[in-house]
């Protein structure tokens, strides 16, 4: 597998996840590595999604998946070229109060340095007395999260392959 994929963002569905397309047209979605962004029926989702959507909608990606989730989403790190400079998304979104660093999956120490400080400083969601993490509030409102085990190992399997297959097919 390549260190890094180079796609463009063809959609943003909220803070921390968006489709992306290779050259051939073929789409993945990804989820950020690092991150959980407030939902969008939470205070502030809807900033962490527009704040996305300005940093890499419509731009061209580097993308370095460091693993697939078990609902087909890649869960990578991702880099976009924002005014010149390498923009880090996970950290944009952390640094501004719009995202925890992830409690259940490895994340970084600037991570949860750019989440402490937003925090110190009291931006955004910090801005609230007791803010509800996704996570629990994705459990309050009886949703599965991205640690819920699959059942179908084939299911599983199969969209495995076709992620091997369509980065064959991007890079031939």
């Amino acid at each position: 597998m390549p260190d890094s994929l180079t796609l463009r963002v063809v959609g943003v569905t909220d803070g921390d996840t968006f489709t992306a397309a290779g050259s051939g047209g073929d789409t993945i979605t990804v989820r950020v590595w690092g991150i959980d962004a407030p939902e969008s029926s939470q205070p502030y989702g809807n900033a962490a999604t527009k704040v996305a959507r300005e940093l890499i909608g419509g731009e061209l990606v580097r993308v370095y998946v460091q693993d697939t989730g078990p609902y087909g989403r890649h869960i990578a790190r991702v880099q976009a070229t924002h005014d010149g400079e390498e923009v880090g998304l996970a950290q944009s979104l952390a640094i501004s109060g719009l995202a925890w660093h992830s409690r259940r999956y490895d994340t970084s120490k600037a991570l949860m340095q750019h989440e402490k400080q937003a925090r110190d400083e009291g931006v955004n969601v910090w801005s609230q007395a007791n803010p509800t993490p996704p996570w629990d509030h994705r459990d309050a409102k009886g949703e599965t999260d991205s640690l819920e085990v699959i059942g179908d190992g084939i299911g599983a399997a199969r969209k495995g392959y076709r992620w091997a297959r369509w980065l064959g097919q991007l890079f031939s």
